[in-house]
C-alpha cells in the first residue's frame, strides 16, 4: 500500500526535482523508508492523554504563535493545535546532559550495533531526577557524521518530565561533525558552520511552526555529551523533533504506520493538502521533497484522505544554495521560479493558503530575528522572507484577476481554446498540451472518416465528440480505438478536470507538455477493433505513433504446442502481453519484452485456447517501428 501510495504521489508531480547525483541528508532505501520514516528507528506509539508536566521556570512560547488565524471561510484548510508536550511551550534553548556510550553510537558500523543505556539530566531543573532510556544512532546520510543523529527509546510513555506527550521515542537532530569519509554535502570547514547549518535548519521548522499547519516542532538543546566508558565530555547544539504521531494527533488525523487493522485501499491524496505541501515546500526551497522523501505520511482517517507534510530541511535553498539540487541558484532566481509555480498552480485554495501565510508574516519574521543564528545568516533569512513573502502579496493580489494578459504575474497564457468554437484545428496524429493552472481545458479540432480505424490515448484524460457533441470515445491511461459512423469535424477535449494539479518548481519541458494522440491505426486497441490471426497466417503491424504508446490488438487461438514468433524492425524494443480468454479473474496476464529482431514467444502460450495478444509500441524509444507475428 505504501509503494502505491508513493506512485499515486508522484504521478501528481511534486514540485521539486528529482536530479541525478542529487543526495539527501536522509534519502529512501524503499518506497516504505521514503514515505515514512528515512531513519526506520522509530515504533510509533500512542502518546495518550497523561496531564502535560510543569515544564519549570523556562519562557513560555509567545501564546500568539497558537492562535487561530482568522481568514474567510474555508482559506485555513488544515490548522493544527498547540502540542501538549512541555518540551515544546518555550523557546529557550535546553541545558541537557546526557551520558552514555557515544564511542560505540558514533562509531558502531550499524544501527543496531550502536545503542547503549542513556542517563538524561536537566540542568535546567534543579532538583528533577535522571531520566534513564536507551539511545540508539539513526539517520541515512547523517549516519556518516561524526556526531550521529540519535533516538531515546524509554521502557514507557514518560509523564512528569520534559518529554511528556512525546510517546516512547524521541528523535534528535545533531551538528554532524567531521568524519573521515564525510560527504562533501556533509563537511563542515569548521564546528561553527556544522552548528550554524543546524540552526538554520531549526529555524526553517521555526517558520513553517508559526504557520499552524502540519509541519513538525523542534526545540533547540545544549547538549552535552558525557562519554560514559572515558569520562570526555562535548557540548554543542542539537535539537529534538517531534515525533511524527504527535504531529499528526494535533492536526486531527493519524500517521500512516499506526493504521493497523483499517481498510486503506479507498483512501485518496487530499488534492488540498497537496498544494500545501507543494507551497510549504517551495517557500523553503525544497528540492528534495519528491519520490516520497522528506514527507510524513498522515491519514484523516473519516475522509479516508491521505496528507503529507513536509519535513528534514537541512539542504533547502535558503541555507544552501551550494546543494547539488539547488544549482548554486540566488534568492532572487528562486524567487522567480517561485513567481512561475504560483502562476501554473493558481486555484481558489493556493490564494487561500497564501491569505493564511500573509496573516502569519510578522510570526514568521519574529521567528527568524529570535534565532540564535549569526548575524550573516540571521540577514540572509530576512532578506528570503522579504522576497518570497513580497511575491506573495503581490501574487495574492492576482486573485480575480487571473485572465488579464496585461498582467504577467498572474496570466498564463493558454495553448489552446477551451470551446469547440476556439479549438485548434488538427490533422490526425500527435500534439502537446498543457493543462495548467487547474480546471484548462485544450480542445482540438480534428476530420475524420467515417467507418475507418482511429486509436487516441496519451498523458491526459481525453473525450472525443462529433459535430453535435455527443460523446464518441474517451481514452484514460490506455490507448481506445473506435470507428466513426459519419465522415465530418469532430472535438478532442483534454482536461485534468478540476484536479488540483500541482507542477515541478523548475519544471523540463515534457514535464510541463503532455502528448496526446488521435490517428489512423492499422489494428485495433480493443476487444471490438481486434484484428484475428489464424494458424499459418502472419499479422504485419505498424506503430504509427513518434511519441506515444500503440497498441495493436490480436485474438489468436493456440494450440497444445503453439510456436509463436515476432519479429520487430526499426526500433529498439518493444513489449508484448498475452492473456488468456476465460481465464479466472485472478490469473495475470503474461508479458514479456521484444528486442530488435527475430523474438519466440512461444512460452507465452502455455496451454490450448483463446488468447488475446498486445503488442506494445515502448514510449521515447526510436518511432515508427513495425513487426510480423506469426502463429504456427
Amino acid at each position: 500500500m505504501n509503494q502505491e501510495r508513493l506512485f499515486t504521489l508522484a504521478a501528481l508531480l511534486l514540485p521539486t526535482l528529482a536530479l541525478s547525483g542529487a543526495c539527501s541528508s536522509e534519502p529512501p532505501n524503499n518506497p516504505k523508508e521514503s514515505i515514512l520514516d528515512p531513519g526506520g528507528d522509530e515504533t510509533p506509539v500512542d502518546n495518550g492523554d497523561e496531564a502535560p508536566a510543569d515544564p519549570g521556570d523556562e519562557t513560555p512560547a509567545d501564546p500568539g504563535d497558537e492562535t487561530p488565524v482568522d481568514t474567510s471561510p474555508g482559506s485555513q484548510l488544515f490548522t493544527c493545535d498547540a502540542s501538549k508536550s512541555p518540551m515544546f511551550k518555550s523557546r529557550d534553548v535546553l541545558n541537557m546532559r546526557i551520558s552514555a556510550d557515544f564511542t560505540k553510537l558514533n562509531s558502531a558500523p550499524t544501527k543496531e550495533e550502536s545503542g547503549s543505556q542513556a542517563v538524561i539530566e536537566l540542568s535546567d531543573q534543579s532538583g528533577a531526577a535522571p531520566i534513564t532510556a536507551n539511545i540508539i544512532a539513526r539517520g541515512v546520510s547523517r549516519f556518516h557524521c561524526g556526531f550521529r543523529p540519535f533516538s531515546l527509546k524509554f521502557e514507557e510513555k514518560q509523564k512528569d518530565n520534559i518529554f511528556a506527550h512525546l510517546g516512547k521515542s524521541v528523535k534528535f537532530v545533531t551538528h554532524c561533525g567531521d568524519r573521515e569519509g564525510l560527504s562533501p554535502t556533509l563537511k563542515a570547514d569548521s564546528l561553527e558552520t556544522y552548528e550554524q547549518r543546524l540552526l538554520m535548519e531549526d529555524t526553517v521548522y521555526q517558520v513553517l511552526d508559526q504557520l499552524q499547519v502540519p509541519s513538525l516542532k523542534t526545540r533547540l538543546v545544549r547538549l552535552t555529551y558525557h562519554d560514559a566508558p572515558t569520562g570526555k565530555e562535548e557540548t554543542h547544539l542539537a535539537f529534538v523533533r517531534e515525533p511524527e504521531d504527535e504531529m499528526a494527533e494535533r492536526c486531527g488525523m493519524e500517521e500512516w504506520e499506526d493504521l493497523s487493522g483499517v481498510d486503506t485501499s479507498q483512501f485518496k491524496v487530499d488534492q488540498h493538502g497537496l498544494v500545501l505541501l507543494n507551497l510549504l515546500n517551495d517557500f523553503v526551497i525544497q528540492y528534495d521533497g519528491i519520490d516520497g522523501k522528506n514527507l510524513v505520511m498522515m491519514a484523516d482517517v473519516d475522509r479516508k484522505a491521505i496528507v503529507y507534510a513536509p519535513y528534514d530541511f537541512d539542504l533547502v535553498g535558503v541555507s544552501r544554495p551550494d546543494y547539488v539540487a539547488n544549482e548554486g541558484r540566488t534568492l532572487e532566481q528562486n524567487r522567480d521560479a517561485f513567481a512561475d509555480w504560483l502562476r501554473r498552480n493558481q486555484s481558489p485554495t493556493l490564494f487561500h493558503q497564501i491569505e493564511s501565510m500573509l496573516a502569519r508574516a510578522d510570526q514568521m519574521q519574529r521567528a527568524v530575528d529570535q534565532s540564535s543564528m549569526n548575524e550573516e545568516n540571521r540577514e540572509v533569512f530576512s532578506r528570503w522572507l522579504s522576497l518570497y513573502l513580497g511575491l506573495l502579496r503581490d501574487f495574492h493580489a492576482c486573485e480575480g484577476h487571473t485572465d488579464d494578459p496585461s498582467q504577467p504575474l498572474c496570466h498564463v497564457e493558454d495553448d489552446h481554446g477551451n470551446r469547440p468554437d476556439s479549438a485548434s484545428a488538427v490533422d490526425p496524429g500527435e500534439w502537446s498540451v498543457r493543462i495548467e493552472p487547474p480546471g484548462d481545458v485544450d480542445m482540438f479540432a480534428v476530420d475524420l472518416q467515417a467507418n475507418t480505424l482511429y486509436s487516441l490515448g496519451g498523458r491526459v484524460p481525453l473525450e472525443l465528440f462529433d459535430a453535435q457533441q455527443n460523446l464518441v470515445a474517451s481514452a484514460s491511461g490506455r490507448t481506445v480505438s473506435f470507428k466513426p459512423s459519419q465522415t465530418g469535424t469532430y472535438y478532442l477535449r483534454a482536461s485534468l478536470g478540476e484536479q488540483l494539479v500541482t507542477s515541478p518548481l523548475l519544471p523540463r519541458p515534457d514535464e510541463l507538455d503532455r502528448y496526446i494522440s488521435l490517428y489512423a491505426d492499422d489494428h485495433g486497441a480493443s476487444l471490438e477493433t481486434a484484428t484475428t490471426l489464424a494458424a499459418g497466417e502472419a499479422g504485419e503491424g505498424t506503430w504509427e505513433l513518434a511519441k506515444g504508446e500503440d497498441e495493436d490488438w490480436f485474438l489468436v487461438s493456440a494450440g497444445a504446442s503453439a510456436n509463436v514468433h515476432v519479429v520487430l524492425r526499426d526500433t529498439d524494443t518493444g513489449r508484448i502481453e498475452v492473456s488468456r480468454r476465460g481465464a479466472p479473474a485472478d490469473e495475470l496476464p503474461l508479458e514479456e519484452y521484444l528486442l530488435e529482431g527475430d523474438n519466440d514467444v512461444s512460452w507465452l502460450f502455455e496451454q490450448p485456447g483463446e488468447y488475446v495478444v498486445r503488442v506494445i509500441q515502448m514510449l521515447g524509444l526510436r518511432a515508427n517501428g513495425s513487426y510480423t507475428m506469426t502463429l504456427q
